[in-house]
């Protein structure tokens, strides 16, 4: 089941020309990342002090589909998939909701848990693993 996120863009969003501005349709996937996992009970910066992980980026995929403007709604719709104990995946659709829905973005970006001191590669908590699994794609009947 993906989780979704939905929020108005702002003035400070778009570029000269009025439309959102490419680097923000990541920053827009970002929010919703961080959104579900409040949605889930985890605080980022309790998270991360308790943990002595980190979380980086290590790739990042995007596709312009359509525009967003100032004053536009937009919902981020996030689905996870885990890859073994330390990494996962995470896929965004972002979607302009005008009179009709139109898809105007996707996403994907892959990250990988490090442990803050070694920055060797580290199980992600059990916290963690249960939200991927809760935002993770539906179960489909066999």
């Amino acid at each position: 089941m993906s989780t979704t996120y939905e929020r108005t863009i702002r003035f400070a969003d778009v570029d000269g020309a009025g439309f959102l501005f490419f680097a923000n349709y990541l920053v827009l996937c970002h929010e919703a990342y961080e959104a579900s996992l409040l949605g889930a009970g985890i605080e980022l910066r309790k998270f991360f002090g308790e943990n002595r992980l980190l979380i980086p980026i290590m790739k990042v995929q995007a596709q312009y589909l359509g525009p967003l403007q100032s004053g536009d709604r937009a919902r981020i719709e996030l689905t996870a998939t885990a890859v073994g104990d330390n990494a996962f995946g995470l896929s965004y659709r972002i979607v302009h909701l005008g009179a009709t829905e139109k898809l105007v973005g996707i996403a994907r970006t892959d990250h990988t848990a490090i442990d803050i001191q070694t920055l060797e590669r580290k199980a992600l908590p059990a916290n963690f693993a249960a939200w991927l699994k809760s935002a993770g794609p539906a179960a489909t009947a066999p």
